[in-house]
């Protein structure tokens, strides 16, 4: 499928979706089909909220996703493919503790088909990335990660790109990545970019965020232990009105409204416990 057809079928699709109540009507995922209900269970998740808006219904729907990931394979595919050959994969021989500690992160959330994890010199400092590209679901990590983190540490990290798995959101990431990076968007999305993609789907990753550092506390189970991490990867507690207001422009929430987050969460999990 080539690029065009893929960005006129986004566009009716769009058009459709907009001018119907909350898509309905319109096909979603079908739950008999064995890839597309291996991603409704994954998204059978008690420690993630949905963000309410429609771009997550968009992306429950199996025209968007497909066109969604042609985009997606054809902007990446070689790029992840050379981050892939380039890093090291982790496995019990190559990086054992860190092997060890991914292991338990899956047995905590239950994921029985793991993403290969890759280490990597392409991402710089305390970094992550989880990607899924040509059909195949991978963990990027810088090599700092992997030798300068502690365990805990390690864990949340780990257990904050399996939750982004896990949710099944990351064609979603991938979309904001690119409506980022291009600065000419309207060879891609259009018109509609500002509009009826860029605002809400800011909301839903900084949503997504959220939910994916519940699955890494639930990993590390040290609320010490994150504020540390974020601290090393830049954290500042002194937030002016400023920042809470530039951060509603984001895709990431502020490190310290993560940790508030977090705070209210492990506060909630250990009220049920």
């Amino acid at each position: 499928m080539d690029l065009s057809t893929v960005y006129s079928r986004l566009l009716d699709f769009a058009d459709q979706f907009a001018n119907s109540s909350a898509g309905s009507g319109m096909p979603v995922l079908n739950r008999n089909n064995p890839e597309e209900k291996a991603i409704a269970e994954e998204t059978a998740i008690d420690y993630a909220v949905k963000e309410e808006n429609y771009f997550g219904d968009l992306l429950d729907n199996k025209i968007v996703r497909s066109c969604l990931k042609s985009i997606a394979d054809k902007y990446y595919g070689n790029q992840i493919t050379e981050i892939k050959h380039e890093g090291v994969q982790m496995t019990k021989d190559s990086y054992p503790l860190l092997y060890a500690t991914y292991a338990n992160c899956c047995h905590i959330l239950e994921i029985k088909n793991p993403p290969i994890v890759y280490i990597t010199n392409k991402l710089r400092g305390i970094n992550a990335l989880s990607v899924e590209i040509n059909n195949e679901r991978m963990i990027l990590i810088s090599r700092r990660v992997a030798i300068s983190l502690t365990t805990k540490e390690q864990a949340f990290v780990l257990g904050h790109e399996l939750g982004h798995h896990q949710q099944g959101n990351l064609i979603g990431h991938t979309v904001n990545g690119l409506v980022n990076s291009l600065s000419d968007k309207s060879g891609i999305f259009g018109p509609m970019v500002q509009d009826a993609i860029e605002v809400p789907l800011k909301r839903w990753c900084r949503r997504s965020e959220f939910n994916a550092d519940r699955a890494g506390f639930l990993c590390c189970k040290d609320m010490e232990a994150i504020k540390q991490l974020f601290m090393k990867i830049g954290m500042i507690e002194s937030v002016t009105v400023y920042h809470q207001y530039k951060e509603t422009g984001e895709d990431h929430p502020m490190l310290v409204t993560r940790l508030q987050e977090l705070n209210r969460y492990a506060t909630l999990i250990q009220c049920h416990i």
